[in-house]
């Protein structure tokens, strides 16, 4: 067993209370294991990146260094069709209920999840397991709305969407967007330490959380909702220069790079190419001087985020190890949505400075705030189309993997179309607990969409095909996939208040992954059918289909 901690770069097992934090005891919690017994069954490990972009890891087709994370995705399996929903609130809001964020009723960011939605946490809790979050939290911003409330046994998360990375956090004490508190502590407001980073920290936090409960026999999900590398892109001291000069050939030949490594590794499908991919940022060589060099130090910032997040999932497998629970865990990474395009200039408001330092030789320090831009984006999602926000892939198509002993094809690739939805059923098929009802324990619930993989990943069938509706926030673009068919609205004349009816392209994703050729005029018969099912959706959600 410990012959396998010289695997994971620099990851030897650091485990430490970070001086200056302070909470007070937690109160009573209910959902705890109702049958703390060692009766055999995994741990459930969940690691979620944020902003994370298709091909950033090395087992996807990246350059920046993820010996941690490649090793855990050899060792299992990648899951290369698998999607999220297009922007953090919704992802999250589906993760944590089974079906869409619409149904659970998240539409927008700081929204809390329905009353009667059974959270992921209160079921496993209720089938015998210890229920850990670290990290963001995103599905309200009140203790009532809180990770605590909703289930988690042990907590240590963000309420509001987006967050300073190090030094300093944005919120006071109270504010509008966090009335109890940002960081919340087993529902305790927290009092962040002088000194932190946001993915140490979360890691941590995760560590003390297992360590607590480690004698008591039963297994235990532990879900780390990483920030990074969300902008503003922030880095410490000793890794902010660790890829200087690495990116001054800009997006455009690094596109190429990745595209062309990822299908070496056999991460696209078959026939899916950089031809007809069409971006919408401005060619490299385009730039003037001053802003690729802002733009490349930003992704050098970016890269340096990601490879501290492999740092410490390396430090996380350690401490596993070290204690034995690596081999008895299922561990699932994967991120909440596509590649952000945003850049600088958009600051949301509840990070309201406007004395931030964006000088070239602050970016990524105390006091800026600092985003990479559409390019960047793009070079990580290609040659899926668009980035994160976006119904089409670019949007929604994750690099995830699955490692576990009984996983099956090790360091093999699975293309099954799989969603965010599928993994409440899929952990509570590994808890072996029953599959999610209409009624739990004595109260109606919200149906569950998802359907378990965890027969596919073992050698098994692959779930059911149903048809998956998708749809963004306010702007009402929307899509349904019934494999291999999906449909997308594209962009309709008129303004949001003329409310414009939606306009739809049909591809065949088996065919077309890169959704390049509208075939509604040879399968109209199945584009009918699909605006159907969407329009059974809408109406249920309270839409005009």
């Amino acid at each position: 067993m410990r012959s396998r901690i010289s695997r994971f770069a620099g990851a030897v097992f650091v485990f430490s209370v970070l001086a200056g934090c302070r909470s007070e005891s937690p109160p009573d919690v209910e959902g705890v294991p109702a049958a703390p017994v060692d009766d055999g069954r995994p741990n459930i490990l969940f690691i979620l990146a944020d902003d994370l972009g298709f091909t950033d890891l090395g087992a996807f087709g990246g350059e920046i260094s993820t010996p941690n994370l490649d090793t855990l995705a050899f060792e299992g399996v990648r899951l290369t069709n698998f999607h999220s929903a297009p922007y953090c609130a919704a992802t999250r809001a589906s993760l944590m209920s089974g079906t869409t964020s619409r149904e659970a009723g998240v539409i927008i960011h700081n929204e809390p999840l329905r009353p009667d939605v059974a959270t992921m946490p209160e079921r496993l809790g209720a089938a015998g397991y210890h229920t850990y979050i670290s990290g963001k939290w995103n599905l309200g911003i009140t203790l009532a709305e809180s990770a605590h409330a909703r289930g988690f046994e042990r907590s240590f998360a963000l309420g509001p969407p987006v967050d300073n990375h190090l030094a300093h956090s944005n919120f006071p004490p109270v504010s509008e967007f966090a009335p109890d508190g940002a960081y919340l502590e087993n529902g305790v407001s927290f009092t962040l330490p002088d000194e932190w980073f946001s993915t140490d920290l979360f890691t941590d936090k995760l560590i003390e959380q297992i360590s607590a409960d480690l004698d008591g026999g039963a297994p235990w999900f532990g879900y780390l909702a990483l920030t990074a590398p969300h902008w503003p892109l922030q880095a410490q001291e000793d890794w902010i220069d660790r890829y200087a000069g690495r990116y001054d050939d800009g997006y455009d030949v690094f596109r190429e790079a990745r595209v062309a490594r990822a299908t070496e590794l056999g991460v696209f499908p078959e026939g899916l190419t950089l031809e007809g991919f069409q971006g919408r940022a401005p060619a490299w060589n385009d730039l003037g001087e001053e802003q690729q060099a802002k733009l490349a130090r930003a992704m050098e910032i970016y890269a340096a985020m990601v490879e501290n997040i492999d740092w410490n999932i390396g430090r996380l497998v350690a401490f596993l190890e070290e204690v034995g629970e690596l081999d008895d865990t299922v561990i699932i990474f994967s991120s909440d949505n596509g590649a952000a395009g945003s850049d600088d200039t958009f600051v949301p408001p509840e990070m309201p400075r406007t004395d931030n330092d964006n000088s070239l030789a602050n970016m990524g320090r105390q006091w800026s705030f600092t985003a990479y831009d559409r390019g960047w984006a793009e070079a990580a999602t290609a040659p899926f189309r668009e980035v994160k926000t976006s119904m089409y892939a670019g949007g929604t198509q994750v690099s995830t993997f699955v490692r576990h002993p009984d996983v099956a094809n090790q360091g093999g690739i699975e293309r099954t179309y799989l969603t965010v939805m599928d993994l409440l059923p899929t952990f509570l098929h590994i808890a072996e607990a029953p599959p999610p009802a209409e009624e739990f324990q004595g109260r109606q619930v919200m149906p569950v969409r998802g359907r378990s993989f965890w027969d596919l990943l073992r050698g098994g069938e692959p779930p059911e095909t149903r048809p998956t509706p998708w749809i963004t926030t306010n702007d009402r673009q929307a899509a349904l996939v019934l494999w291999p068919w999906k449909i997308v609205t594209r962009a309709t004349s008129g303004t949001a208040q003329d409310n414009p009816p939606l306009e739809w392209d049909l591809f065949n994703l088996e065919d077309d992954p890169g959704e390049r050729r509208d075939v509604s005029d040879l399968h109209p018969d199945i584009k009918s059918e699909l605006m159907a099912r969407w329009a059974d959706y809408a109406s249920g959600i309270g839409l005009d289909p």
